[in-house]
């Protein structure tokens, strides 16, 4: 095959996309590419969400099950009083935008920061959402959590019937009523009711998805702060872990969250082992390398619970730990000769 005929064919391949990409918005109105508009709408229509991850430009499935269930008005007629039709597109032409010549213009280099920036969105939300095959096909709560993940079949999803197609979201669409009854008690609950709503539904959910439910997780501890749940320690630990990979990202102490729920006591032993434990890690992990820290809390997490799950493994790291700061020393000692 010559360039030619190379390039008249990837130039087809992006028509076509450009084309039933088109089609897929314009089919109407319905489907959104905006998530937080859709939460939005999702939440004042009482409505959830039918969200689906694609790669129109680079996957070979995208396009086709578009074409021939997503795109279909039998499709969407028959789920436009249940969803909101959303779709988060990786776009392998739209990420290229991003990087722009040296002398490009002020207008160039803004264009691209605002692609960038919406590309680091949709980035983030498939981490949340856990994106391993493409397309993923979620029916979520108008919060974003996810009820059920309608598993795409590439064998079969692509040909299959619309009907077909219907009936296997219908059959999770059941399913996903279950959690909906314990994302409707958060919503419609205050207080202590709150907290123990919030803990039957992160209990419920998929560990996959933990990370959608970071804010609620942060809102937990102000809701029982007498600890009448008994859950309170679990989850200032878990909100400590979020909050020190916050650190982080701003380049502070990222051990500072773990050794601040300690210090409120809520925590029982094993936590108290594993926040301990994850401040160790946090530093070993971080730019600031403190060996002598690092020890010290290693330390601390194993004598608080020596007879605990997981102190065997941290007596392992914190041996590990003492050999490099001899070498270390011996290193420092060696250059100071």
């Amino acid at each position: 095959m010559t360039d030619e005929k190379r390039a008249d064919m990837k130039l087809s391949k992006l028509l076509l996309t450009a084309v039933i990409s088109t089609l897929f918005v314009s089919c109407g109105a319905k489907w959104s590419t905006d998530y937080d508009g859709a939460l939005k709408t999702a939440q004042k229509k009482n409505r959830d969400i039918f969200l689906v991850f694609t790669g129109d430009d680079w996957t070979d499935n995208s396009i086709p099950f578009k074409e021939n269930i997503l795109n279909k008005k039998e499709f969407l007629s028959k789920y436009s009083k249940d969803f909101v039709f959303l779709n988060i597109d990786f776009s392998q032409g739209e990420f290229a935008k991003t990087k722009v010549a040296e002398d490009a213009s002020g207008a160039e280099k803004k264009a691209a920061e605002r692609i960038a920036a919406e590309y680091k969105k949709k980035e983030a939300l498939g981490r949340n959402y856990s994106v391993k095959v493409w397309p993923a096909v979620y029916l979520c709560s108008a919060e974003g959590y996810v009820l059920e993940q309608v598993i795409f079949d590439a064998d079969k999803d692509i040909t299959c019937s619309v009907e077909e197609y219907c009936a296997k979201v219908n059959e999770k669409k059941a399913k996903a009523d279950e959690l909906k009854v314990l994302v409707s008690a958060v919503r419609n609950s205050k207080g202590v009711e709150k907290a123990k709503a919030i803990d039957e539904l992160v209990k419920a959910s998929n560990p996959r998805f933990s990370d959608l439910y970071k804010e609620l997780i942060y809102e937990f501890p102000a809701l029982d702060a007498g600890n009448e749940t008994g859950r309170l320690g679990f989850y200032e630990l878990a909100g400590a872990y979020y909050t020190s990979y916050e650190a982080t990202t701003r380049n502070e102490d990222p051990a500072k969250p773990f050794l601040d729920v300690i210090e409120k006591g809520h925590l029982a032993p094993d936590q108290v082992q594993e926040a301990y434990y994850m401040a160790a890690y946090s530093l070993i992990n971080g730019e600031k390398f403190d060996s002598a820290l690092v020890t010290e809390y290693l330390e601390k997490a194993y004598t608080v619970n020596p007879a605990g799950p997981n102190a065997m493994k941290i007596l392992q790291n914190l041996q590990q730990m003492k050999r490099f700061a001899e070498l270390e020393k011996v290193q420092s000692e060696s250059d100071g000769e």
